[in-house]
């Protein structure tokens, strides 16, 4: 009978964890879109360690070599600057049947602005063949780095120059706060961005948000022409409502996109050709992930599918499985036999600590591009990694038991004279992960604009100890309740603790008990204040966004939440729980018997 649970949790565990990596990644078909090649993209062909911010540029071979891998793909690139080693661009373009929407970057740099200029006259005019037409700007009136009137000069100057039609770009939002440089411009270029949208639109309803944002510049703008001058969709990064980051997610928009534009007549570029992962300073995981191709020059997906969202899946798969298998093997070794039941318990266990590590340890690999993220991600994958072998041996030496002992309740504050090496490694790291959970919370609230969130990390604890504490309460000895046994303070002991002495109420029992009040009452307001500060829509888009705040707020589909968010604000209720036990084990006495 005990070879038969074992074997039977084995499958079972296995069979879960082939679904938690098979399932999201089945293949996703997809049409093969009009016109064979994409109109144009956004080309920035900085590489691992070059940047406009360090000022290392790409080669000419470098850009060549994108150019030759873009040409059978799209029709034209369009580029932001026309310094920082892109002036060879038009000549490269032409060589593989490129044209090129040429840009100049402007900022408050006066100085630099003066230079983009020359060099972008002097381009248009060089290679009036292949640069076929002209951006002056990007997002400078966004940015408030410059005035209305000083982006018209510049635009002016470019127009007397040069015979290509002149534009310039920004969010389409802001054509509507600024109409008056229409006039100086041969053409609007307008970024439309669901993600980035005040109230993000999901994928599925990302393509009727561009079309009516589209229309609303073609009435307000008669007699026109429009430019799309940047549409695309992240896959990688936070969700922002419901618009949620993924290469499937990806693929389907670009897809629905070009459809979209074929049926309506728009002119467009899609953002972008490249990831570009030193964006990641300055907007997070997402901003370095918007690419067709990876930053090593991987094609993400096909655009006549199927797509799946990780192909790596089956080397994932077999990773957590092995990770398991050498996990048990290991616990196997220790002393204690353990019934069938408490091996089936811990096969169970095991695997899912095992898969939820793998899956941390695959996200920590994304979107590290600098050092304070390679940190904070080694940070997290080392605690969660002491967490879970604590977790482990405790549990399987309560399974090995046939009951834990009684003792008194002991705080934080005041650790008992004796503790085994998992005592101490399993207590204080839930302590630092409960800690690094609040305030991720709060910065998350507060600064959350560009920053993702930790579901993957904090995942492990939200599982381990609640499933460690329930465990211990099916070990605990007669007359303690449920929630002696989830108290963190004596979680990885051999004993369950109980409020021999009781604390005069709740306010005793916080005083008596800080660390373990701070950690439980924090972690439930920053659950409280996630979902309504993310759980549907960003709070901060409303807010400082362009909408008024009740009409952006009437735009919210309430039917579609950002189911990451909620996840974040649930993990953290999960993780309060061992705090809030121990608080309310302190305020009850032991019932006598």
């Amino acid at each position: 009978m005990r070879l038969i649970l074992i074997l039977a949790a084995m499958i079972v565990a296995g069979l879960a964890n082939l679904a938690v990596w098979s399932l999201p990644n089945r293949p996703v078909p997809l049409d093969p879109p009009p016109g064979g090649k994409l109109r144009s993209v956004s080309f920035a062909p900085f590489r691992d360690g070059q940047s406009p911010l360090t000022h290392v540029f790409p080669t000419t071979a470098q850009i060549e070599e994108d150019l030759a891998a873009l040409a059978p793909q799209v029709a034209g690139v369009r580029t932001y600057t026309s310094l920082e080693g892109l002036e060879v661009v038009p000549e490269l373009a032409r060589k593989h049947g490129l044209t090129v929407t040429m840009g100049a970057w402007l900022s408050s740099k006066t100085d630099k602005n003066e230079a983009e200029i020359a060099s972008l006259i002097d381009l248009a005019n060089r290679y009036p063949d292949t640069i076929t037409r002209v951006i002056v700007g990007n997002e400078v009136l966004l940015r408030r780095e410059l005035t209305p009137e000083q982006v018209a000069g510049y635009i002016d100057r470019v127009k007397a120059a040069v015979k290509q039609p002149v534009s310039y770009a920004d969010v389409w939002e802001w054509w509507l706060k600024y109409p008056q440089i229409a006039d100086h411009v041969d053409y609007l270029t307008i970024h439309l961005l669901p993600y980035w949208e005040d109230v993000p639109a999901g994928v599925e309803g990302a393509t009727e948000r561009i079309r009516h944002s589209y229309r609303i510049i073609a009435e307000r703008f008669p007699g026109k022409p429009i430019l799309v001058g940047e549409t695309g969709w992240p896959t990688a990064g936070r969700s922002r409502g419901a618009a949620v980051p993924g290469l499937v997610n990806k693929a389907k928009f670009v897809n629905a996109f070009v459809r979209l534009a074929d049926r309506e007549g728009f002119d467009y570029n899609v953002i972008e050709a490249f990831d570009q992962e030193w964006k990641a300073k300055l907007e997070g995981t997402v901003g370095g992930h918007w690419g067709l191709y990876d930053a090593d020059r991987t094609p993400k997906f096909s655009l006549a599918g199927p797509v799946v969202d990780n192909v790596r899946w089956p080397w994932l798969f077999a990773a957590s499985s092995g990770l398991a298998l050498v996990l048990l093997g290991w616990l196997a070794l220790l002393p204690r036999r353990l019934p069938g039941t408490g091996w089936a318990a811990l096969i169970l266990l095991t695997q899912a600590l095992a898969t939820l590590y793998v899956r941390a340890a695959f996200v920590a690999q994304h979107g590290k591009h600098y050092w304070q993220d390679t940190t904070l991600a080694v940070g997290m994958l080392a605690l969660t990694a002491a967490l879970s072998l604590a977790v482990l041996l405790t549990a399987r030496r309560a399974l090995a038991s046939g009951g834990l002992a009684r003792e008194p309740l002991v705080g934080l504050r005041h650790p008992r004279p004796v503790l085994s090496r998992t005592e101490r490694v399993g207590r204080w790291s839930a302590v630092a992960l409960g800690v690094v959970a609040l305030a991720w919370s709060l910065l998350i609230v507060f600064d959350g604009r560009y920053r993702d969130f930790p579901n993957p990390y904090l995942l492990i604890p939200a599982v381990a100890l609640p499933a460690l504490g329930l465990i211990r309460a099916a070990r605990r000895p007669a007359g303690t309740d449920i929630h002696n046994a989830l108290g963190v303070a004596s979680l990885f002991r051999p004993a369950v603790p109980a409020a021999i002495e009781p604390a005069r109420g709740l306010w005793g029992a916080v005083r008596r008990l800080p660390v373990e009040t701070l950690l439980a009452a924090g972690l439930l307001l920053g659950a409280v204040l996630t979902v309504v500060a993310e759980g549907f829509v960003p709070l901060e888009s409303l807010i400082y966004g362009q909408l008024p705040f009740m009409a952006a707020l009437h735009e919210v589909d309430w039917s579609l939440p950002n189911w990451e968010a909620l996840g974040w604000a649930g993990l953290q209720v999960l993780l309060a729980l061992p705090f809030l036990a121990t608080v309310w084990t302190a305020r009850r006495p032991l019932r006598r018997i």
